[in-house]
């Protein structure tokens, strides 16, 4: 247990207001000799007091620490390794700390406000929350007077989100520029069909289309409309489909990498080869680098990501009110060797 300011001031041979005054760094005030002011210091770390930074937060209206607020049903939020370890890093230079905290499911009907956005206790606020979140509660979250940047959530101000349209579009662009007419587009996640969906899926075929539409060539989005990611068997079917057409893809754009493998099985039942008779580049996560990337891929960047949302909220911070104009990341191309020419025949 960390020592208490009686049991200083005891060891110290003072009364414990010296105590109370000097580690609250209050002594020049009280006109506290500095020779009294190292022995109360050293007796309090020989005895290995720990302020107690709760009593602290409350009675300077600052706690050192940053929340991510995030949702309860894993879907909804995106927080990979490298994003969290961006953030906490990038926080540690201003000697903070990352708090955890998300929204129940079950509360976000309530009739009152999530009791976590009550009772928060931080400097500033991140929100992971981006896809379905009720607008009751986003209005929650923008009367806070905590100082708040949205995370991978497209707004005009205060947030920090990849630019998905560019990224797609420059996809497609190096297919094309490869001699590809066949581009498919294709998402196989079937909530993503719904009009709330995060910005992302709009604007990755948004960007695929519009590389289309310049080179004069016709979009396809073989994008299933009804459900199929309940089943890997289903997938491949899908892709066989298409695959199996006479006039089938040279290449194809996913919308994420885990549309892959089934590719891969489909791709395998029908005796093709990537990238001699299809190419393939998919959406994917910087952090799967390290666990394994199956294709060529746009990665997400977690790395910056983390670091410019921490620099946004540090300007928010310093000036509660200001609203920031948003930042749009650009995406990284990893080139896994599963693109090349069309076939000729």
């Amino acid at each position: 247990m960390s020592a208490t300011l009686k049991e200083i001031a005891n060891f110290a041979g003072v009364d414990i207001s010296v105590v109370s005054r000097v580690l609250n760094d209050k002594a020049g005030k009280f006109r506290i000799s500095q020779q009294c002011q190292d022995k109360v210091r050293k007796v309090a770390s020989d005895l290995g007091y720990i302020p107690n930074a709760y009593a602290i937060g409350i009675k300077k209206g600052t706690f050192n620490s940053v929340a991510v607020l995030h949702s309860s049903i894993e879907s909804r939020s995106y927080l990979p390794e490298r994003l969290v370890f961006a953030i906490h890093r990038n926080l540690e230079q201003d000697d903070k700390h990352l708090l955890m905290a998300y929204i129940p499911e079950e509360r976000v009907n309530a009739p009152e406000i999530p009791r976590i956005l009550r009772s928060l206790m931080a400097d500033g606020l991140i929100v992971n929350d981006y896809q379905y979140l009720p607008q009751k509660v986003k209005d929650a979250i923008s009367y806070l007077s905590i100082p708040t940047v949205w995370m991978n959530y497209k707004m005009e101000y205060n947030s920090v989100y990849p630019d998905s349209f560019a990224a797609a579009k420059k996809a497609a662009e190096h297919l094309i520029g490869l001699g590809h007419k066949r581009i498919t587009y294709c998402n196989f996640f079937f909530a993503d069909r719904l009009p709330n969906a995060h910005y992302s899926v709009h604007e990755r075929k948004q960007g695929y289309q519009a590389a289309m539409q310049k080179a004069g060539l016709e979009a396809w989005d073989i994008s299933p409309d009804y459900k199929v990611d309940d089943s890997f068997e289903k997938q491949v079917e899908v892709l066989c489909s298409i695959l199996k057409r006479p006039d089938r893809p040279t290449a194809m754009l996913f919308y994420w990498s885990t549309s892959v493998p089934p590719l891969l099985a489909a791709v395998s039942q029908l005796n093709l080869r990537i990238p001699e008779d299809l190419s393939v580049i998919t959406f994917a996560g910087e952090s799967s680098e390290r666990t394994g990337l199956y294709a060529a891929s746009m990665l997400e960047p977690e790395t910056l990501m983390g670091k410019e949302v921490v620099a946004m909220l540090r300007e928010k911070i310093a000036e509660k009110t200001k609203a920031i104009p948003s930042k749009k990341l650009d995406f990284n191309f990893a080139q896994m060797h599963t693109c090349a020419k069309p076939p000729k025949k």
